[in-house]
């Protein structure tokens, strides 16, 4: 490993473990068209889970904007479509439930020496 494939500009796109039609090429692992690749689709990983936990983030400011117009009256639950309800209602429900369960550990954790 690994044998390499590579784009039209003679870039590394996939590496594999054994050789393939479209991957005739073997390259030592530290290469430096391996290692460049290697490092690129890390960073991409990196680049992925940062937009993941951000999403995360935006997934609860939407929620909590979404109780501050109810409780306003500005939008009631019954306007939302059916689907977006039942997500939100399961949500709520999760949220409820692990809140539960964090205050029964913290509670149990308080008289612990």
């Amino acid at each position: 490993m690994p044998f390499v494939r590579r784009d039209d500009q003679g870039r590394v796109i996939a590496l594999y473990r054994e050789k393939v039609p479209e991957a005739g090429e073997y390259l030592p692992p530290q290469h430096p068209d391996v290692r460049g690749f290697v490092s690129a689709t890390e960073g991409q990983r990196d680049a992925d889970a940062e937009f993941y936990r951000s999403d995360q983030a935006m997934i609860r400011v939407y929620e909590d904007l979404l109780d501050v117009l109810m409780d306003k009256k500005t939008i009631l639950l019954t306007d939302l479509p059916e689907a977006a309800r039942q997500k939100l209602l399961g949500r709520k429900r999760l949220r409820s439930e692990l809140t539960t369960i964090g205050e029964i550990l913290s509670d149990e954790s308080d008289g612990v020496l």
